[in-house]
């Protein structure tokens, strides 16, 4: 292959993976419906499940999406090309794609990975070749580049380019406190443990929240503005006024993210229903990574009788909860 040639796939396959990787970078703080909401999933989604606690993953997910802006633009810049970007460029797929490997393990190959936020859905399978794709593509690259020349006088764009992106990321998207509000459609929430029923437990919600323990109760995930979450609380809230023995009590969690919009949300609902609200890594943490809302657990003296998630095959079903609560223990 001939000099000229090698240049020409050269920057083909520079400006494909430049391209992949901004792309890749500002889905992950894609303003839907804030930068805050969306680097806080990818966090719930893609490093809590890898072993990082909450905290620590707020610190990782701001320097990993920092490297990831910065390994865009520099693929596109003449420094260190062949002995860091191409290779650093290489394990950062790398490292995803085990990640995604595992998560395909754990729960299958199901819902959006999270590689491109809200723009793009793409299953963990999808991602897997995509970046299987990628890296052989940067494996080319590498082999097309001549040796890098000049090394020890250009480190300095490199690490000038990460910190200024990475300090930028956690200036305009800050890392916030957790914390539990108490909404304002509050109403009493201590309540006996019913006699009937199987015998008193502690559900894996109860430890944060004893009050979903006592009685039935049905626990709510919810988004104030998922539409999917405004037609399940509207289901919920009309089952509760033909449904006359003993219906459930309704408590519910909302996530910290368009929280304006409470009000109309139980202006759509029908009714208004005791809840708190949870900042996003706790909701998550609560809610667990690997369900999505609209999660609904109902929930007997602390057993759970039945528990939907999502929009896929675990969503909320009337039909399956009207069997649930019809059963006597």
């Amino acid at each position: 292959m001939s000099q000229s040639t090698k240049l020409i796939f050269s920057w083909v396959i520079r400006i494909l993976i430049s391209a992949l990787f901004l792309v890749s970078a500002y889905a992950k703080i894609y303003h839907d419906p804030s930068a805050y909401f969306s680097i806080t999933t990818f966090e719930a989604k893609q490093l809590v499940p890898l072993g990082f606690d909450a905290t620590f993953s707020a610190f990782l997910s701001r320097t990993l999406i920092g490297f990831e802006f910065t390994l865009g633009f520099l693929i596109l810049l003449p420094y260190f090309l062949k002995r860091i970007v191409v290779p650093a460029t290489i394990g950062m797929l790398a490292f995803f794609t085990v990640h995604l490997l595992i998560q395909i393990y754990l729960t299958g190959n199901q819902g959006n990975c999270g590689c491109f936020g809200a723009l793009l859905a793409m299953t963990p399978l999808e991602a897997v070749i995509k970046n299987v794709i990628a890296m052989i593509l940067l494996f080319l690259l590498n082999a097309f580049l001549n040796h890098d020349k000049d090394q020890f006088k250009k480190w300095s764009p490199l690490f000038i380019s990460y910190i200024f992106i990475t300090a930028s990321i956690f200036i305009f998207i800050p890392i916030k406190s957790a914390e539990i509000k108490i909404g304002n459609y509050a109403i009493d929430t201590v309540e006996q443990t019913q006699m009937q029923g199987p015998d008193q437990s502690t559900s894996e919600f109860g430890v944060k929240f004893p009050y979903v323990d006592k009685g039935k109760v049905l626990l709510c995930f919810f988004a104030a503005g998922c539409d999917h979450c405004m037609s399940t609380i509207r289901s919920l809230d009309s089952l509760r006024t033909i449904y006359i023995d003993d219906f459930p009590k309704i408590e519910i969690l909302f996530m910290e993210e368009e929280t304006e919009k409470i009000p109309e949300f139980f202006e759509f609902a029908g009714s208004e229903y005791h809840y708190q609200i949870l900042d996003i890594p706790t909701f998550y943490d609560v809610l667990t990574w690997e369900r999505d809302t609209p999660g609904v657990f109902y929930i007997w003296n602390g057993n759970i009788q039945a528990s939907y998630n999502g929009i896929n095959d675990n969503a909320f079903n009337v039909t399956d909860l009207l069997e649930a609560l019809d059963k006597k223990n």
